[in-house]
């Protein structure tokens, strides 16, 4: 009988040993990798009206995944050098025409300084676009990929020269100069 409770309890101590040693294995979760280069997808588009029902404020939503998580400039980063873009929000504006869209067009004077300083400035058809710096955002730590959501609102000032019905189609850079992916958001329609 001794025999067989020291075999029992060998037993019931590698049962222990082995749920314990497959434990850690089966509680990792792998962690997500993502390219350098961004990735971008539409989530959606919010509309904000006044006691009138007029729209006031549009929000586009979009989520970012960046393998190096380096999204947004600093405010201490600024390019001075003549024709540099500080931009890395690039959002055009298309206008319902029949069935299909094309880009808003308004008449601009338009002021464009070159690599070399020089200026030109003329009146020119400009397609409707809203270029923006977006914050630094840089993980703290060794793992720097990174997924995050972004609201961009667009006040009702610049909701007038949009027409009734459009969409936009907009990408991103990142501090590397890497370009995401375009995305086009479904068609939405103002109350202006």
């Amino acid at each position: 009988m001794s025999r067989f409770r020291d075999t029992f309890c060998i037993f019931v101590i590698m049962k222990k040993l082995w749920f314990l040693l497959l434990l850690p294995v089966l509680s990792c979760k792998k962690d997500e990798t993502f390219s350098v280069i961004p990735e971008i997808s539409f989530t959606a588009i919010n509309l904000y009206k006044d006691v009138a029902a007029k729209d006031t404020m549009l929000e586009l939503v979009f989520n970012i995944r960046d393998g190096d998580g380096d999204i947004g400039f600093g405010e201490d980063e600024f390019d001075n050098s003549c024709g540099a873009d500080n931009n890395n929000l690039y959002v055009r504006y298309e206008e319902q025409r029949g069935a299909g869209f094309a880009p808003k067009k308004l008449w601009l004077q338009v002021t464009k300084v070159t690599s070399a300083c020089d200026t030109t400035i003329a009146f020119d058809s400009v397609q409707v676009s809203f270029e923006q710096r977006m914050q630094y955002i840089e993980p703290a730590g060794n793992k720097k990929a990174i997924e995050a959501d972004v609201y961009y609102k667009i006040n009702g000032i610049n909701l007038q020269i949009l027409s009734t019905t459009g969409r936009f189609v907009f990408y991103i850079r990142d501090r590397a100069n890497h370009k995401s992916n375009e995305v086009t958001t479904p068609a939405f329609t103002l109350n202006k």
